[in-house]
């Protein structure tokens, strides 16, 4: 039967670009990243039940016009005819689900190999030849632990931006939307008021929608309700902002809401048990590394997606740049480090890496002193990760040894892992000293580091290092290195388990490619 399919669909020549593309009858999706030696996995989820069809992969998008084998049929298949003899059977169950499994060769010559995916079924009554269709699908295929580009790019080069899950764009609910960010550096940064998307599906970049507000340095806070807040960071000008704005997916569409009473970047964000939003520290001022310590904050504030405005919430024991917030299980919120800035009469006296810890408490609305974390650091905020145990683990980021010495600040190797159930650190250093990387947590629990930069904090040099630290044993595995080196970036797991970094400061300059890796 599928051979036979095939063969009717191989019979005619593309269409032209002027041919409708098929919109989705039903659901294609990549449930496993394409690691070789493993499996493929994709699945057919919403199709008509108990139907025959076929699962149709080509080397080229298409699109292939239906019309050659059904005059009367305008759609078009989103992909080629090149590959039609590999084309499979497919049978539906009683509920319309489907799946294909297929067995990668180990072999790493294979790698970087693209395949164009869509499913049809055969029309089971009328004219028609082909029934229902389902939307496209694209697979890379690549080794374990190896960084390959990803077969699109930005549009724009981007660093500092914030990256978001778009979960209502499409049945995958992978789609990721890269915002804001720019051509600037840490202690320079301008923003842009552009995003993209990254379409999970057909692993390609779409013009997102476009943000209220220019920005880069800010935060992006998931909400209950499945919207994203965007809080604070610097515009296009370099200016700080108090202004937020919501990222709705059901309407693909930026709005603002309440600004913070006042403006702040390399502050510090979480969602609170309640929903909530809390913000804490961050400075007022990116003009230079004077400014910003000169102007830094002790202030905490909190949003309410209720009314979308802002009140005071309890300052930090201290004036913190580039601390963290992390949620923890027991719902207390934990601010950890930070360049603490101390002032006689308004003048910075003393600035420098803290290793001090507090915690929140949301049923006295206090915070209390927490142990000291065994390194001091700052500019964590991008990279703490809860870990599957609720433990959570702090990578890297930047030493301030002291107020004269902040401009040459330089990275560290120190890996930290705080648990809330004794509420004692340890330390696990990585081989790599790194800050601005990424730290993204893996469906098994791991953790990958990707990335960052060394140097020093107005002179950073961007790395292509790639480490992965397993909780079980509480140590680390270097791995091949990125394709290029890569700092500033925004890094997602999507829903097959690929991890998917975009943008950031390459060796030379902002960079708009994009690196995919497989585990």
């Amino acid at each position: 039967m599928h051979h036979t399919m095939s063969r009717l669909l191989a019979a005619s020549l593309l269409c032209s670009q002027a041919c409708l593309l098929a919109q989705g009858d039903f659901q294609l999706d990549r449930i496993t990243p394409g690691t070789l030696g493993g499996l493929l996995s994709l699945r057919v989820a919403g199709a008509p039940p108990a139907a025959v069809g076929a699962w149709a992969v080509s080397i080229s998008r298409g699109p292939f016009a239906l019309s050659s084998v059904d005059p009367g049929d305008t759609r078009s298949l989103q992909v080629g005819t090149e590959l039609s003899g590999a084309w499979q059977l497919l049978l539906t169950n009683g509920s319309g689900a489907a799946s294909l499994d297929l067995n990668l060769p180990p072999n790493p010559a294979y790698a970087g190999i693209v395949w164009h995916w869509q499913s049809l079924m055969l029309a089971t009554s009328g004219p028609r030849v082909v029934g229902a269709l389902s939307n496209g699908a694209t697979t890379q295929l690549g080794s374990a632990g190896v960084g390959l580009y990803a077969p699109s790019t930005l549009a724009t080069a981007r660093g500092f931006g914030a990256s978001l899950f778009d979960r209502d764009n499409n049945g995958g609910a992978g789609d990721v939307l890269v915002t804001g960010g720019g051509a600037g550096s840490l202690t320079a940064a301008t923003g842009l008021a552009s995003t993209e998307l990254w379409d999970f599906r057909r692993m390609q970049r779409l013009p997102g929608p476009t943000m209220t507000t220019a920005r880069a340095l800010h935060l992006a806070v998931p909400l209950a309700d499945g919207r994203t807040l965007l809080v604070g960071g610097a515009n296009a000008l370099g200016t700080v902002l108090a202004s937020c704005e919501i990222y709705d997916p059901a309407t693909n569409q930026f709005t603002a809401t309440g600004s913070m009473a006042t403006p702040r970047t390399l502050h510090a964000a979480c969602r609170l048990a309640d929903g909530r939003v809390m913000v804490a520290g961050g400075t007022s001022d990116l003009t230079d590394t004077t400014a910003a310590i000169t102007n830094v904050l002790s202030s905490v504030e909190i949003w309410n997606p209720a009314t979308g405005q802002w009140s005071a919430g309890p300052a930090l024991g201290g004036r913190r740049l580039a601390p963290a917030l992390v949620r923890l299980s027991n719902n207390q919120v934990m601010v950890s480090g930070g360049v603490e800035v101390s002032f006689f009469l308004g003048v910075p006296l003393a600035a420098v890496s803290t290793p001090n810890v507090q915690r929140w408490n949301p049923a006295t609305n206090t915070w209390t002193n927490g142990p000291n974390m065994p390194n001091g650091r700052a500019g964590h905020q991008y990279n703490a990760v809860t870990l599957a145990d609720n433990r959570v683990l702090l990578t890297g980021g930047t030493l301030v040894p002291n107020l004269l010495g902040a401009a040459n600040a330089t990275p560290i190797a120190a890996a930290d892992v705080y648990n809330p159930a004794t509420n004692t650190w340890a330390s696990f250093p990585m081989p790599t000293a790194r800050a601005l990387h990424s730290a993204t947590l893996l469906q098994d629990g791991r953790v990958v580091v990707c990335g960052g930069a060394q140097g020093t904090l107005t002179t950073p040099v961007s790395i292509d290092n790639v480490e992965l630290f397993t909780p079980a044993t509480n140590t680390w595995t270097v791995l091949a290195p990125l394709r290029a080196p890569r700092a500033g970036h925004a890094a997602e797991r999507t829903p097959d388990g690929m991890v998917v970094l975009f943008g950031g400061q390459d060796a030379v300059a902002t960079t708009n490619s994009i690196e995919t890796l497989r585990f």
